[in-house]
């Protein structure tokens, strides 16, 4: 009996090690995210001198957390799937940030970020440079615009975020990698309008826009200016408010139609119609008697004869 005890220890010491593999794998594919998890922000670290990239001692680049924000007390993060508009706020910009942002506003240096693909609390921690692990973090440049001067900055702080999730399959019925984030993007807007003018100790005020689309696509504009010739009078851009415009603009335009008919053209018809009938030549039985003829008044007041043509003599 000792020979079929072993061989059915060994049995269920494999049929462990493989639900115990198959467990671990299904713990990994749940690590997404959820709505509203945090999508943390980690930057370069780069130095002052020339705003190279700091690398450890395996030669793998240093990723630092981004500036905190006043509003959390923490760095900055998005909230998956969330559009609210984000405010951060750094607090006293130090002599090194300042001469840090001027390396990124001349775009001698970029400001080079990244965010997890997917939730770091998973099966599988998430570490190691962009590349070590192919699609656990992406990279997420943000291109600032602004202006040097000698003493100051003007650096434009109103920032759109663009952040795609998960792939569509080729056949565009299925959603790949849901919970994951796919690329990112980030880019100042309004330079000449919206700048702020920053010095060392001054607080320097961040708003995000933040915008998440599903797949690779970007939708198409609903502005006409760049509408890149497509019609737009069909599908989702038949809104109520573009029918009742098109309603509107019927009723006015009948009442138009109306209002000009009724008050100009019928009343010039008709006076044309009574000026015609008044001033017409016509016909007349002849009064005297005649056989078969017409007799029409002549100028004197004298009948004419049977058969006579009346002419308007001047």
């Amino acid at each position: 009996m000792r020979p079929f005890s072993l061989l059915f220890s060994l049995l269920s010491f494999v049929v462990a090690t493989c639900f115990a593999v198959s467990s671990s794998s299904d713990n990994f594919r749940v690590a997404t995210y959820a709505p509203g998890d945090a999508v943390p922000v980690t930057c370069l670290n780069r130095t002052l001198e020339s705003g190279e990239h700091v690398t450890d001692e395996h030669g793998i680049l240093q990723y630092i957390p981004f500036l905190t924000c006043a509003e959390t007390g923490r760095p900055l993060e998005f909230k998956y799937l969330s559009e609210e508009p984000l405010n951060c706020t750094v607090k006293t910009i130090s002599d090194d940030i300042f001469h840090l942002w001027e390396f990124y506003i001349h775009n001698d240096s970029p400001l080079a970020c990244r965010v997890p693909a997917r939730p770091q609390s998973g099966d599988r921690p998430i570490t190691g440079d962009v590349g070590v692990e192919a699609g656990e973090w992406i990279p997420f440049v943000i291109s600032l615009t602004g202006k040097l001067d000698l003493t100051h900055l003007h650096i434009s702080t109103s920032i759109n975020v663009i952040l795609h999730t998960g792939v569509f399959s080729q056949d565009s019925t299925e959603l790949l990698f849901p919970g994951t984030i796919d690329s990112a993007t980030a880019y100042s807007v309004s330079p000449n309008i919206d700048s702020t003018r920053i010095i060392i100790g001054d607080d320097l005020p961040l708003k995000f826009n933040i915008r998440w689309y599903t797949g690779t696509e970007l939708p198409l504009s609903d502005s006409a200016v760049n509408d890149w010739g497509k019609n737009r009078c069909y599908g989702e851009h038949v809104t109520l408010s573009t029918f009742m415009y098109c309603i509107l603009t019927a009723i006015c335009t009948t009442i138009a139609c109306t209002a000009w008919f009724l008050g100009f053209e019928f009343p010039k018809r008709l006076r044309r119609v009574r000026i015609g009938s008044v001033a017409g030549s016509g016909y007349a039985l002849n009064s005297n008697g005649g056989k078969g003829g017409y007799a029409v008044s002549t100028p004197n007041g004298a009948s004419g004869g049977g058969g006579g043509w009346y002419t308007k003599k001047d």
